[in-house]
């Protein structure tokens, strides 16, 4: 079976779980391409716009072939950055086919706006294609997730939606915004949880005991969504009633972090919070062993990647009510909190210091394994893949 993977984003700009995703496929046995468009700045390319349109990059690791081309990106101007986009990717993909021939399916990474790309194709050339939706705006749970969606959108979204043999989403929460958009897309839709690599992922060798200093851990992209705010109020209302017993770690970028550390600074959590910024793949897994418990109280997410991680290395977490967590985490592995909620936050991870003997690091682990490890997640994949193709 030949499968192209089509990615809406893709590293170096994020999408590492979609590369990780075409690595698995490719490891169970089934030849894997991937088609990818890597933005970049205008001012970065303008030397070289009329030849990155044209140029693709052909890399081979890890059992896939990475076919790669930049463009430029237009400030303040999404519509015209989306049909710019859609354009080169289908220029792109009849560049593929005549070096290549096509695919059996072409596997979609998020309907904006690889799945705009998907339906095209299959207007032309009636290649079947799959919609893995992972974008939290789907979510749509929340005055900000609902700003993310210009009217414009609605159009292009439900002929991706209509023409699409299959509809993916990461967590059920994204259903109702998708059956909004294209009413008989229910025929269509199930669940494939997120994939994680659990052989990197690993508790430490040695469980150290629970120090009189709670370590928290905390990973995101440092945006209003993420919820890191309520997390430093939890701090702060920690710090004045425990002074010194909790100390929090966060790794991550983005525009919220001067405003951050701005609140940590004026409450006085200079001691006790600590902002990482950036990290490598080894440095999250350093940052997890080191940790007594994930915390990550997001307003609205389609899944979350890093709780999984979290407990792939025996972590218990806590997360925010915000539709994808909701999915995944039980009683045994960590605590669903309301967000925007900083005291309750705060109560929880207390209680969950209290109770920390209560949550195994093995049976953790083991729940991971059992239902995100990559084999498992690609496995149903095919399966899928094969129900289209055998009809």
């Amino acid at each position: 079976m030949k499968i192209l993977e089509i990615p809406s984003w893709y590293p170096p700009n994020g999408g590492w779980f979609f590369k990780e995703h075409a690595i698995a496929l490719a490891a169970q046995g089934l030849q894997v391409d991937v088609l990818a468009g890597i933005n970049t700045g205008i001012r970065d390319n303008y030397p070289l716009q009329r030849t990155t349109r044209q140029t693709m990059k052909v890399c081979r690791q890890d059992h896939i072939r990475e076919y790669i081309r930049s463009y430029p990106v237009f400030p303040f101007s999404e519509k015209l950055n989306y049909q710019s986009w859609v354009r080169t990717m289908l220029s792109f993909y009849d560049q593929y086919i005549r070096d290549c021939g096509h695919p059996d399916i072409i596997q979609v990474h998020s309907s904006l706006w690889a799945g705009v790309v998907a339906s095209q194709v299959y207007k032309r050339y009636k290649v079947p294609y799959v919609i893995t939706e992972h974008r939290s705006r789907f979510v749509y749970n929340t005055r900000e997730a609902r700003k993310l969606f210009s009217p414009w959108y609605n159009g292009p979204l439900e002929e991706a939606f209509k023409l699409a043999s299959a509809i993916v989403t990461v967590s059920d929460s994204l259903h109702p915004k998708i059956i909004d958009l294209y009413a008989r897309a229910a025929e269509k839709l199930s669940v494939i949880h997120n994939m994680v690599d659990c052989d990197f992922f690993v508790p430490p060798v040695v469980q150290s005991p629970l120090a009189k200093v709670f370590r928290l851990f905390s990973l995101a992209s440092m945006r209003p969504s993420k919820g890191l705010d309520t997390l430093l109020h939890a701090m702060y209302y920690l710090e004045k009633e425990m002074f010194g017993e909790f100390e929090l770690y966060i790794g991550g970028e983005g525009r919220e972090r001067k405003h951050l550390e701005k609140f940590a600074i004026n409450h006085g959590l200079e001691g006790s919070v600590k902002f990482l910024g950036m990290l490598n793949r080894q440095q999250v897994l350093h940052e997890m062993q080191k940790a007594d418990l994930f915390v990550l109280p997001s307003r609205f997410e389609a899944f979350g990647v890093p709780f999984i991680e979290a407990m792939a290395t025996g972590l218990p977490v806590i997360a925010g009510r915000s539709g994808g967590p909701e999915s995944f985490i039980i009683p045994e592995t960590g605590r669903i909190v309301e967000p925007d909620q900083p005291e309750l936050l705060a109560t929880a991870i207390i209680e969950m210091r209290r109770n920390h003997q209560q949550y195994s690091p093995s049976l953790i682990r083991n729940y991971a394994v059992e239902n995100f490890a990559r084999e498992k997640i690609a496995q149903q994949y095919i399966d899928l893949y094969n129900s289209i193709i055998n009809k």
